[in-house]
């Protein structure tokens, strides 16, 4: 967020548990407030019309209206959708992505992990769980015809070592803070580094980032 007010987040999902867990991790952060729940993806249009949250956390899988149907509805409305699911093998972060998500993270991440996932797409980038990014890498590379190929390769040409190193981490679903642990620098240098490659290959998000380094077989 540009300002100091808290981000206002709207909880989507028909597991009471499930939300009441979320809701709780997410107003520890001190600087995330939960505005709202919804149960199913049928409430989501008129909460999110009234509420105006920043993120909307959405489950995948609900009885009326999936989360992915919500992002299709809604995507690009104003919020930004982070998806949330327990499954990680039935290649819905695919639909999500294509769909407009913002994010894709698993319910058994790391509470850390998910908290820091809110405040990425928040700030307008994208967040994903390693196992939902090893989905989109797959999907990516076994996808792809080779003219993109050849011009992700020479993209990755472009990088110096370390950009690189930078780059693939991203694929493999590593957040700004475990990349700077990963190579005992400072959390600003990786997130300038990444602004850079994002500038040299004039992408604007983890997103596509990821999909170049993906095409490219690295």
């Amino acid at each position: 967020m540009t300002d100091s007010r808290p981000i206002s987040v709207l909880v989507v999902d028909d597991d009471t548990m499930a939300a009441n867990g979320l809701t709780a991790l997410l107003e520890l952060s001190g600087d995330i407030r939960v505005v709202g729940r919804c149960s199913d993806g049928t409430e989501v249009a008129a909460a999110v019309a009234a509420l105006r949250p920043d993120v909307v956390l959405c489950d995948v899988r609900m009885p009326q209206m999936d989360g992915v149907a919500v992002v299709e509805q809604l995507g690009g409305t104003g919020p930004a959708f982070l998806m949330m699911t327990a499954f990680d093998e039935d290649g819905r972060v695919l639909d999500a992505v294509a769909a407009g998500a913002a994010g894709f993270m698993l319910k058994d991440e790391d509470p850390r992990r998910i908290i820091d996932a809110v405040r990425e797409v928040a700030a307008g980038d994208s967040a994903f769980s390693p196992r939902a990014a090893k989905q989109l890498t797959t999907w990516v590379r076994d996808s792809h015809a080779s003219d993109a190929r050849r011009d992700a390769t020479e993209k990755m040409r472009m990088l110096t070592d370390r950009e690189r190193e930078y780059a693939i981490g991203v694929t493999n679903g590593a957040s700004d803070a475990e990349l700077a642990q990963r190579f005992f620098v400072a959390e600003t240098t990786v997130k300038s580094a990444l602004a850079g490659i994002r500038a040299k290959w004039g992408v604007r998000t983890r997103t596509e980032l990821a999909v170049v380094v993906a095409r490219s077989g690295a």
